[in-house]
């Protein structure tokens, strides 16, 4: 178990280098595609949210109070986007804004806290079950990869080198390791708290899927390919359903 949470942190955490596609590619070229792999994405999360997530929440949590602390998760998130503008963000990567360094800090102020959620997230998953941690970490990198290229495009705006921003980008990542192995020492004690967690890990998957995902789909360049983004997300959540219909549970 510790070494499939290890293998999935590291992974979160290379996906910080997302950005050299952007290098290599070209803004423009990787921004055409980038919402097609956003719309999966949000099928990914809602597939592991009712699939997965939801239902073990409810076996283990008393008297089946699942479903409270997933909108417990969602206000909880909600709140800390809204008062301290800092848990989550997806740029609007096709603006003109001009960023200041004071806003590259934020942005990776806000990444620190966000990749330390994600570790901890991940390791109640596979705490609970190896299978459901898969699912998740799938979840999560499908996310975590327009994430970090989007991250990448606005500490170049805010005056950064290319170089600075993977490395500062990559090293934030850490705070994913960090999360994990707190997570999975502390749950090893109170394995009575890998359920509520798990509720909670639900409701941030569906307010990232409800205010951060979705409504850069429905930004007016995007409303020509709605058709293929529609069709994509019910793909996303056709792959998480068969994973979970076929992938099993260790209990």
């Amino acid at each position: 178990m510790f070494t499939y949470i290890i293998i999935a942190v590291l992974l979160e955490m290379l996906v910080a280098f997302a950005g050299i596609l952007i290098v290599l590619a070209g803004f423009e070229r990787v921004q055409k595609h980038l919402y097609y792999f956003i719309s999966f994405s949000v099928g990914t999360f809602l597939g592991v949210v009712f699939f997965d997530l939801l239902p073990e929440a409810i076996e283990l949590t008393e008297h089946e109070q699942g479903p409270l602390w997933v909108l417990g998760g969602f206000l909880t998130f909600y709140l800390l986007s809204r008062f301290l503008f800092w848990y989550h963000h997806h740029e609007d990567e096709h603006c003109d804004h001009e960023y200041s360094k004071e806003s590259g800090v934020m942005i990776l102020s806000a990444d620190f806290v966000h990749n330390f959620v994600d570790g901890i997230l991940i390791a109640a998953a596979f705490m609970a079950d190896t299978h459901l941690g898969i699912v998740t970490t799938i979840a999560v990198l499908l996310h975590e990869f327009p994430q970090e290229m989007s991250d990448f495009f606005v500490l170049i705006r805010a005056g950064m080198s290319k170089t600075k921003a993977l490395l500062l980008n990559f090293l934030v990542s850490i705070s994913t390791l960090a999360g994990a192995l707190i997570a999975y020492f502390a749950l090893s004690s109170i394995e009575f708290a890998i359920g509520p967690l798990l509720g909670i890990a639900a409701g941030n998957f569906l307010y990232i899927a409800a205010s951060d995902l979705l409504p850069s789909l429905h930004a007016k360049e995007n409303k020509s390919r709605r058709a293929i983004q529609v069709i994509l997300l019910f793909v996303g959540l056709g792959v998480m359903f068969t994973i979970s219909l076929f992938g099993g549970h260790d209990h």
